[in-house]
């Protein structure tokens, strides 16, 4: 998909060549080499995804297509975000299948291109929201941002909170441990790993939370690294660098192990986040969050109870919000059992699995 749209001819190459690019040991190589993906020089890719037919990747998106209507015979098919509108109207035709597209921090991607070129990305993605029969949003917030910027009828969308798989994440039992705040997402500027090692470099500085630390761990890519190297160089100089720890391994078990050390976790997001599955992990295990009041932060803490929002989203006011938290030990114990059991209870991947059967039911009575 990619190569189709970057290098010049490779629509012409001999069929058989063009098969070798989807061995399995080449696919194997290059999915070894992948990290997180960032929006920047991806513009015009996404702008002749969207263009379905009408985009350069229109003969691997036949044979999708034929795919679909010859072997899968589906009665619904699931696109996993609104970058693939492109694909509704022609599964739609050749199967008569339903289409389902689910919402989830497409504006994070997006926001990041061009000005000229986000709008002509929406542009062409209100155009082709048309085709789809339904609409699942992962929080109110960001239901009611798409809702408008598709300009979706009310009765097209449903909110459905994305489930956790709890099974083998521990209870963290913040009292018997170390203080640690945690942090667990891709370490970058915009999720604001910046902002949340200046509060730790302050909480150090005034010493009232003695053997403080903090745990780093999630996904970077490439550009991130200049951002990674000064912040180590900022950690370094306050002479705090000996109380981070960092995680690389970013497997499941590895990321329970995590957040059974924490005793609260803390994603400053600079724009807030269409949703926090990092929250619900934490909150799964007993781990408070304390958030920026943007986004869908504050629905997840309103509906949760296990955290505390701040703003502005600073680090002083993070580390006022931290350091209140973590010299109230019966006040951070209430909020990780509050939001323990809403977790396990609202948020689960059963929940989530069950009201996303009920939303394809209703389109599809038969089922």
């Amino acid at each position: 998909t990619y190569l189709t749209q970057t290098l010049p001819g490779f629509q012409a190459l001999p069929g058989w060549l063009a098969r070798l690019l989807d061995a399995r040991p080449l696919l194997g190589l290059a999915a070894r080499q992948a990290g997180s993906t960032s929006a920047p020089g991806l513009a015009e890719l996404t702008l002749s995804m969207l263009a379905g037919q009408e985009g350069r990747q229109a003969d691997e998106l036949d044979r999708l297509v034929s795919w679909l209507k010859r072997e899968a015979r589906p009665d619904i098919v699931s696109l996993s975000n609104a970058l693939l509108l492109g694909l509704a109207a022609p599964i739609k035709a050749a199967t008569g299948a339903k289409v389902v597209c689910h919402l989830q921090d497409e504006d994070v991607w997006v926001e990041a291109m061009p000005a000229t070129i986000r709008e002509e990305i929406w542009r062409l993605a209100t155009e082709k929201a048309k085709e789809v029969d339904h609409f699942i949003a992962v929080s109110r917030y960001y239901g009611e941002a798409m809702r408008q910027r598709l300009a979706l009828p009310a009765d097209r969308l449903s909110v459905i909170y994305p489930g956790t798989d709890f099974n083998g994440y521990p209870p963290a039992r913040p009292e018997s441990t170390l203080p640690a705040i945690g942090f667990l997402s891709r370490r970058s500027e915009a999720l604001g790993l910046g902002i949340l090692v200046d509060s730790f470099i302050l909480l150090k500085r005034q010493g009232r939370i003695p053997g403080l630390q903090l745990h780093l761990a999630g996904g970077q890519t490439p550009a991130d690294a200049p951002f990674l190297r000064r912040q180590r160089r900022k950690l370094q100089e306050a002479g705090c660098l000996a109380d981070v720890l960092v995680l690389d391994r970013f497997d499941r078990q590895s990321r329970a192990a995590f957040l059974a050390r924490l005793s609260l976790l803390s994603v400053p997001a600079m724009r807030g986040e269409a949703f926090a599955t990092y929250a619900i992990e934490a909150l799964g295990c007993g781990v408070p969050v304390v958030l920026p009041q943007a986004g869908a932060f504050p629905e997840l803490v309103e509906t949760t109870g296990g955290g505390l929002l701040y703003e502005p989203n600073t680090a002083p006011a993070l580390a006022a919000a931290l350091e209140a938290l973590l010299l109230d030990p019966r006040r951070l114990k209430e909020l990780a059992l509050a939001g323990q059991a809403c977790a396990l209870r609202q948020f689960s991947i059963e929940n989530s699995a069950e009201a996303t059967l009920a939303a394809y039911r209703r389109l599809l009575p038969a089922l």
